[in-house]
């Protein structure tokens, strides 16, 4: 890539360097996966320059930290995103200076003295009582708006298949079946997660149901299944954090990241006290690494 392609098309020129040259600290290339989560937080960091008028030539110390200001709001404490994120930035500004784009690199000095933590976090998840009673409130309320009649569909259908908030924010009309013989929601491929279809929870399906009646009664012809406005225009992130964040905050439950991960984590552990296995519950939520499940059985004694 030219110093023109870095500047005039940073995202692409970054997508091509990390499919045709980047590689790890063991020189291997990065898997699929890899390269799709790299491409978003180099498109975050991207999107804060720009906010700020700067380019990935231009930036500075001062940018990078006010960067990790930024982003500390969306970090779960204890968790290794901001490393991760330092990391990233440090390689793609070597690669900078190797390719003559910049002279320096500021990210390096703020990697001194800073190593990976020996152990991960604990995923965070609700209690089985907490799950149970946000279960509980998955019901249609008499007399709701549409607005009111979608948040708690929403929580249904993240504590009922354990999907993404970029997968529940992707959903269209036909990917939900709450009246087949096994109620499912059908998960379209993101990045390196394949197609899949997820059981959908028995708690859920009479909300999901009367929202998908009401929802299909708009005839907007948008054909998202949530939407954030009557003319179909799809929901945000923060707009589906906000939804988990109130339907927790009305049940007195708190927790170190009340965001869709939060109940991402307490389907998939249901799911193993359950019975499932580490590879049933990493299909279900489509992860190809068993990873995250095993972690979650560390948590639990299930047998």
């Amino acid at each position: 890539m030219s110093e023109s392609d870095w500047l005039s098309e940073p995202n692409t020129a970054y997508e091509n360097w990390q499919r045709t040259e980047a590689a790890g600290a063991d020189r291997r290339p990065f898997a699929e996966q890899s390269i799709v989560q790299h491409q978003a937080m180099f498109a975050r960091f991207l999107r804060y320059l720009s906010a700020h008028g700067k380019t990935v030539a231009t930036y500075g110390l001062d940018d990078i930290d006010a960067f990790f200001v930024e982003l500390a709001g969306d970090v779960t404490e204890g968790t290794t995103t901001r490393l991760r994120y330092l990391k990233l930035i440090d390689r793609l500004t070597r690669h900078l200076v190797a390719m003559e784009i910049r002279k320096d690199n500021p990210a390096a000095t703020m990697l001194v003295g800073v190593s990976w933590p020996e152990d991960e976090p604990t995923p965070v998840f609700l209690s089985e009582i907490n799950d149970r009673r946000l279960q509980a409130a998955c019901v249609v309320p008499p007399d709701a708006t549409f607005k009111q009649l979608r948040d708690i569909a929403v929580i249904s259908v993240f504590l009922g298949s354990g999907i993404t908030a970029g997968e529940c924010r992707s959903l269209r009309m036909e990917d939900i079946d709450v009246d087949g013989i096994r109620p499912d929601v059908y998960v379209q491929k993101q990045g390196p997660r394949i197609a899949r279809r997820v059981p959908l929870d028995d708690f859920a399906l009479d909300v999901v149901r009367e929202y998908g009646h009401t929802r299909a009664s708009l005839g907007d012809g948008s054909g998202f299944f949530f939407i954030a406005t009557a003319t179909g225009k799809p929901m945000k992130d923060d707009t589906l954090g906000k939804c988990v964040k109130s339907a927790l905050a009305a049940l007195g439950i708190t927790a170190g990241d009340m965001s869709p991960r939060l109940l991402r984590n307490t389907y998939g552990r249901r799911h193993i006290c359950a019975g499932a296995t580490n590879e049933q519950v990493s299909n279900l939520l489509g992860l190809s690494s068993h990873r995250t499940a095993a972690r979650l059985r560390q948590t639990i004694d299930c047998d």
